[in-house]
């Protein structure tokens, strides 16, 4: 999934939305129908008012050691702006939408086909070495902090922190999700275009199992990465939402179009470049099996939707 000139442009609102319920209504398929009504999430919670258990698991991997660890839902909870149970529930809220979006269940076909769609997803172990990071921003001139962001499933997100000098609210601050395979430091060359150019301060992070980060890649997974590095933008850094601009590319576009379509998430600009509707609708162009499938129903033998087009509007 290369690079191309961005397609398309959306512009995110900042005022909260006037519903009782700020989160869309999303046209899924069957699969993903039956999923929200009957599952029960691997997060568990006292609290009966929610519809969904949800609790914070402990970190799952070894913590790293190379570079300062920020545990993203500790600060959540500390910076809350009316309380510690007031920001809980709005991340359980955010968590639950995230859930809500993608498949639990894999089935006989999708079991069969694991490694080869994980392979064509994410092409987390390509090229080699991949997860050996060649450069650093340092070398195309750029200001930089490397740090890990601990997610709320307890990965540890490696990511970097490019700064403007001044106050971070003096300029705007560029969010970036990569395509699939390599990782962040075979991104610089370009961002150093927007630092640059733009005289932006960028976060760029590695999704679970890209680059230095742990854990093993999935819809899920990246989607929680991406809602961990907006909150570090916004309770670490204090950066403030008409402020932020949102990048996705090819399969950071779909990361990107997921993160903005929660109304919590508000943001100056969103900008998805070389995007795609869905995997499913993708892999009946390259896959031979996929269009017998599909002829079926959309998601059957998919692990992965990725379902943008759904959550674009």
């Amino acid at each position: 999934m290369g690079n191309s000139l961005p397609q398309l442009s959306v512009h995110r609102s900042l005022r909260a939305s006037k519903t009782k319920s700020p989160y869309p209504s999303l046209k899924k398929s069957r699969s993903l129908r039956e999923y929200a009504r009957n599952t029960n999430n691997c997060f568990t919670s006292n609290n009966s008012h929610n519809r969904r258990n949800i609790t914070f698991s402990r970190p799952q991997s070894l913590p790293p050691t190379d570079a300062e660890i920020i545990d993203i839902h500790a600060l959540r909870c500390r910076m809350s702006t009316s309380n510690v149970d007031e920001g809980e529930h709005q991340l359980l809220k955010q968590l639950d939408y995230i859930h809500s979006c993608v498949r639990k269940d894999k089935g006989l076909f999708g079991k069969m086909t694991e490694n080869l769609q994980n392979k064509h997803i994410f092409s987390n172990d390509e090229p080699e070495n991949t997860h050996i990071l060649d450069q650093t921003p340092d070398e195309y001139r750029m200001d930089y902090q490397s740090i890990y962001l601990q997610t709320f499933d307890g990965e540890f997100i490696h990511a970097y922190w490019i700064y403007q000098s001044g106050d971070v609210n003096d300029t705007v601050t560029l969010l970036y999700f990569h395509g699939a395979g390599g990782n962040i430091s075979h991104r610089l060359e370009v961002l150093q275009l927007f630092y640059e150019n733009l005289q932006c301060n960028i976060l760029v992070i590695d999704y679970r199992g890209f680059g230095k980060s742990t854990g093993t890649p999935s819809e899920l997974g990246l989607y929680i990465d991406a809602q961990t590095a907006y909150d570090y933008l916004i309770y670490k850094q204090k950066i403030l939402p008409e402020n932020i601009i949102v990048l996705g590319t090819s399969l950071g576009a779909s990361v990107a179009i997921q993160l903005v379509s929660d109304p919590s998430n508000r943001v100056k600009v969103a900008i998805f470049e070389n995007a795609f509707i869905s995997v499913p609708e993708v892999a009946k162009y390259f896959l031979t099996y996929a269009k017998s499938v599909l002829g079926v129903t959309k998601s059957i033998g998919f692990l992965y939707l990725f379902d943008s087009l759904a959550k674009v509007g």
